[in-house]
């Protein structure tokens, strides 16, 4: 009896395991179920969020092809396309945005090309206070233009000029090649285009294209190192630097490195322009009928020209500032077919200019030039003449020569300094007119002010002198107050 009872405990026990085991996975399974359960509910909602949002959309692009369709119900091709129905919703749904950013700082790409294009500009408002008036409607008020400063008695005294003629708008544009380099192109304007004080009439600025290397257009002659100009409220410059000359021409750069430094040439060919000095007793010989170029304050503009202004210059960029050196070869020539005259000379000149870095962000920035027969690229527009004639119409170049020293010092990060020195000289053959300008000179001082980096307020005072070959000299003392605001 003991030992049935030992044989059958075993199997009661193994019983009991198998039905606690089963009981467990009869939870388990239970569990399961109910999380499936859950889960299809859940993947039915989805789908009905699904369904409503394809609804929504469906419902938005009929609008869209409505309205699209009312706008252009004149237009039978638009028409067409807009009734394509959903491919043509899916099509546009592919395109790239309208807009995007373009591949220059400040520009944008125009749609379906990889042209890059840009506005830009700023208004800028000028009041002038000068110790004397240059004379109605002209541009010395507006400006410093040295041929344009009062010598003795003439000249209203204590005249103030309001305006904003220097106030510009530019548009540019990039243009990326893959075997000719990169497409530029530039164009900018301002109200300089007529000397009366009150009119503003639009006035080219630049207007140029580049491929690469090569620039065609008009813009910054090549004679001028833009980076050296000083840093003044007055558009007209300083007297000693050279003139800020835009004018048509053709321009190859060529950019290289030596010992390091990084270095460029450039060659060009530029419109020619000649500015003579007519001789009193020529000038009587021949009529105004007979010459209508003939200018009764002793000078003409012959249209006479031959050959372009030949150009070269060499920069150096190390990093420490710019260097150039540049040098001008022209012709001059005079023909008039009344007397039988036919004259013309070879001139030239040579540019030393830069920008040098000193303390923080202050810099010094300098000029000095000489030549014969290039006068039209000294100091301020119209200062000398390029060449004198004599009273048998012979040509007879004239000297000339000067410079610019600038100091620009910061503050701080929003306020600037500039102290700017100029002085120029003309010295022409004995039997020149002794009203011709013989020298100028100039002084900038000015406190500007960047609150931010597209707004410039600032007070600037000019005095400025011209000398005449008779010794008399005119003065010249201007107040200028700027406000400037970029976009």
């Amino acid at each position: 009896m003991l030992l049935y009872c030992w044989l059958i405990s075993p199997a009661q026990a193994a019983d009991e395991d198998i039905k606690t085991l089963l009981k467990a996975l009869s939870q388990q399974v239970t569990q399961l179920q109910s999380q499936v359960e859950h889960s299809n509910s859940r993947i039915e909602q989805l789908e009905q969020e699904l369904q409503h949002y394809r609804a929504e959309q469906v419902a938005a692009s009929k609008s869209e092809n409505s309205i699209t369709v009312q706008s252009t119900a004149a237009s039978p091709t638009t028409m067409a396309t807009v009734s394509a129905g959903p491919a043509s919703a899916s099509d546009k749904a592919k395109e790239k945005p309208a807009v995007t950013v373009g591949d220059v700082k400040g520009t944008f790409k125009i749609p379906g090309t990889d042209t890059s294009v840009g506005l830009g500009g700023f208004v800028k408002m000028d009041t002038l206070f000068n110790s004397v008036s240059a004379g109605r409607d002209r541009l010395g008020d507006q400006q410093l233009a040295m041929a344009q400063i009062p010598v003795g008695a003439a000249g209203e005294r204590g005249q103030i000029t309001f305006h904003g003629k220097e106030s510009r708008l530019w548009f540019k544009s990039f243009t990326p090649t893959s075997d000719w380099g990169d497409i530029n192109t530039y164009m900018e304007l301002d109200f300089y285009g007529d000397p009366a004080t009150y009119t503003y009439t639009p006035r080219l600025r630049h207007a140029y294209g580049s491929i690469g290397h090569f620039l065609a257009g008009q813009t910054w002659t090549t004679f001028l190192n833009v980076a050296a100009l000083p840093d003044t409220l007055d558009v007209g410059g300083s007297a000693g630097a050279v003139s800020s000359l835009r004018q048509p021409l053709v321009r190859w750069s060529e950019p290289f490195n030596w010992l390091d430094v990084p270095m460029e040439w450039q060659l060009a060919l530029e419109a020619p322009r000649s500015r003579l000095w007519i001789d009193s007793a020529l000038e009587a010989s021949v009529s105004k009928s007979a010459n209508p170029n003939l200018d009764a304050a002793y000078f003409t503009t012959p249209n006479a020209d031959r050959y372009p202004d030949l150009m070269a210059r060499l920069n150096l960029n190390p990093d420490w500032g710019n260097v150039s050196l540049a040098a001008v070869g022209r012709q001059l020539r005079y023909t008039n077919d009344t007397t039988g005259y036919r004259q013309a000379d070879w001139g030239g000149g040579v540019n030393l200019a830069g920008r040098i870095n000193t303390f923080g962000l202050d810099n010094i920035r300098f000029m000095a030039h000489y030549g014969k027969g290039d006068s039209r690229y000294v100091s301020t527009n119209n200062t000398f003449a390029d060449a004198a004639l004599d009273q048998h119409g012979a040509i007879e170049l004239v000297d000339a020569y000067g410079g610019m020293l600038s100091y620009q010092h910061w503050w701080d990060k929003q306020w600037r300094s500039n102290v700017t020195y100029g002085f120029s000289q003309a010295d022409y053959p004995a039997y020149a007119n002794t009203v011709l300008s013989r020298q100028v000179q100039s002084v900038h001082a000015n406190l500007l002010w960047s609150p931010v980096s597209q707004a410039m307020l600032g007070v600037e005072y000019t005095y400025a002198t011209r000398e005449l070959i008779d010794g008399r000299d005119g003065v010249l003392q201007r107040v200028q107050f700027s406000a400037k605001y970029s976009f």
